[in-house]
């Protein structure tokens, strides 16, 4: 049994020994293009929130239906074993090579040359870029490949492997959901392929298929994938706030058909280089629409075969954005580190027309696939210089941050009570990717101060915060935000950190605009009194009760007279607490109007997505 082994593994070798050669080659390739993620260090926000295990199943079954890795998560890579970014950086870049290799391999391309051309063009991509930034993605990576296998096992004529790949897609689609993309892309190129080399009509049926069952059964992986997100939903007690949760809910018609023009018309939105992305892009998809239609018109067979084979292969080419974009025609948001897919499809093309122009003007894909390649390199390395750099100014903020209370003049002990108000960007240049810095990112803001600071603290709870709120407001007439003078407030062993002062300036102001009421006659009688008093907009009941202000109040100002006129020139709804205050049966609430121009402000009070409670309009 043993030498039987044995034997069928260097047979193996000896058979695929250059391509193995090959594969490791395109690997080191790989790894000096995406070098920088393995020798420097770099930490988007996610991986923050991940960091050294913290739990974050809940997050990624309520959220991402990825029950698949929340498990792996928590039993596989959990502890330290949750971010080693070195580490997880060279497996994240083996296996986004394996899998370009493994595809053109699948597309039984033999030629090195476009071998490792196609390999790169599905491996090197900004989209993997993003995608490898994370280094708490390595769930991701390792079983997209488990994904790719599994699907090449459906073609297997083995009943044991077919069921092998079903189970490997299935737990690939619970870890992350666009191997479905990649898979049914695949797919399409497959069947496109066939069709160019089909000749007569009960060949073609055969193949249609045998496709049409490989695509069923990543539907049914996806359904199963699906039902056991939803039993652990339910064996947890969770909500269903899920993507796909939100995705199954059905929408008007016309959604849909909105959604699927933009599936047609959405750029996918990279930080540089978007323009030659674009043009690159658009030009080896034509050249590939082009080579296939005419591959499969010059190819043998009756013109009924080419006439029907012909108009399958337009649709399957027409489909290629939809399968993209799905996650849009889904009504969700997609981020460019999902969007991977494109590369296999501009593989995919450049396939079709090595085949066409075969030596004579396969310089023509050549030349464009490299351009686009070295674009790729380009973009990659400038990505990844803007995320380390962005890594190491936050973990130095952070720490700022730390000296800063420290040399407080009220700073006494640690631990102490710590609360960050709000979100900001810090972007360094090159890099503008909002939640994927820790400071504007609600779940990621204290964890760089508790494993990059060496602060002793623990989260303010709402009492301390509603107390040091009222110190903050009694003594401040005016918030900064951070680096700002007074952004940082230590007062009594509690610690607050403003990046946004907007919502606290609100209520400074609020104690200083109602000081200023001078409590003349109304200039309209509602059932809360509005006066326009320097500006400033006031509303007062007397005879009042918390019932007469659990209802927002909304605010629009207009330059129009007009009634008819909808056009809002400046909302400003706001809850009464928010601007006001409840004091011996009086309510008094005031917005300010400064440096706004109007010619009717109209104002009122009404209970969300039901009903106006009342309203008046006011003309200048």
């Amino acid at each position: 049994m043993k030498n039987n082994i044995d034997s069928k593994i260097k047979k193996y070798f000896n058979v695929n020994i250059e391509f193995i050669k090959l594969f490791f080659i395109l690997f080191i390739v790989n790894i000096l293009i995406y070098g920088q993620k393995i020798f420097y260090y770099s930490l988007p926000a996610d991986d923050y929130m991940r960091f050294y295990g913290d739990d974050n199943t809940r997050l990624l079954i309520t959220n991402s239906a990825r029950w698949g890795q929340a498990f792996m998560n928590d039993y596989i890579f959990s502890g330290v074993l949750q971010i080693m970014p070195y580490l997880h950086g060279i497996i994240g870049i083996f296996s986004f090579t394996l899998l370009g290799f493994l595809t053109i391999r699948f597309f039984n391309i033999t030629n090195k040359l476009d071998i490792f051309i196609g390999t790169l063009l599905i491996s090197a991509t900004p989209m993997f870029a993003h995608n490898l930034f994370f280094s708490t993605n390595i769930t991701t990576w390792i079983t997209l490949v488990f994904g790719l296998y599994g699907f090449m096992l459906l073609f297997k004529k083995n009943i044991y492997l077919k069921l092998l790949g079903f189970l490997l897609l299935v737990f690939s689609i619970a870890n992350y959901q666009t191997i479905i993309q990649v898979t049914i892309t695949i797919t399409i190129f497959k069947l496109i392929f066939e069709l160019i080399n089909i000749n007569d009509i009960k060949s073609m049926k055969f193949i249609l298929m045998k496709y049409i069952y490989i695509i069923a059964i990543i539907a049914i992986a996806y359904f199963v994938s699906y039902e056991i997100n939803e039993l652990v939903l339910r064996i947890n007690g969770w909500e269903h706030e899920h993507r796909l949760a939100k995705a199954k809910e059905i929408a008007p018609l016309s959604n849909y058909l909105h959604r699927l023009k933009n599936t047609y018309i959405s750029w996918i939105k990279l930080d540089h280089f978007q323009n030659q992305f674009n043009i690159f892009y658009a030009l080896l998809s034509i050249l590939g629409i082009f080579s296939a239609i005419l591959l499969k018109i010059s190819n043998n067979g009756t013109n009924t075969v080419k006439i029907i084979a012909t108009a399958i292969i337009i649709i399957l080419l027409a489909s290629i954005p939809i399968i993209i974009n799905l996650p849009v025609l889904l009504g969700l948001n997609i981020p460019p580190r999902a969007h991977f897919t494109i590369g296999w499809v501009i593989a995919g093309f450049y396939i079709l027309q090595v085949k066409l122009f075969k030596k004579n003007f396969k310089i023509i894909p050549l030349s464009l696939s490299i351009i686009l390649l070295i674009i790729n390199i380009y973009y990659i390395s400038i990505f990844f210089d803007a995320g380390i750099r962005q890594t190491n100014s936050d973990i130095l903020r952070a720490n700022l941050i730390v000296n800063r209370i420290r040399m407080n003049n009220q700073y006494t002990t640690e631990p102490v009570s710590f609360k960050i108000v709000g979100g900001r960007k810090f972007n360094v240049l090159g890099w503008d990717l909002k939640f994927e810095q820790p400071f504007s990112t609600h779940w990621a803001k204290y964890k760089i101060f508790k494993y990059f600071t060496d602060l002793k603290f623990k989260k303010m709870n709402e009492s301390e915060w509603a107390k040091m709120k009222k110190y903050i407001i009694d003594k401040n007439e005016r918030i900064y935000d951070y680096p700002g003078k007074n952004s940082i407030i230590v007062y009594k062993n509690k610690v607050v950190l403003f990046l946004d002062s907007s919502r606290i300036n609100m209520l400074i102001n609020k104690r200083k605009y109602l000081n200023k009421f001078k409590n003349k006659q109304p200039d309209v009688v509602a059932k809360f009194n509005i006066y326009l008093e320097d500006n400033i907009i006031y509303y007062k009941k007397e005879h009042c009760n918390k019932e007469d202000i659990k209802n927002q109040f909304f605010l629009r100002i207009y330059n129009d007279k007009n009634i008819k006129n909808n056009r809002v020139n400046k909302n400003l709804d706001f809850y009464f607490y928010d601007r006001g205050v409840l004091k011996n049966g009086t309510c008094i609430a005031a917005v300010p109007l400064k440096d706004i121009e109007y010619s009717r402000i109209y104002t009122g009070q009404f209970v969300r997505g039901k009903k106006i409670i009342w309203e008046i309009n006011l003309y200048r």
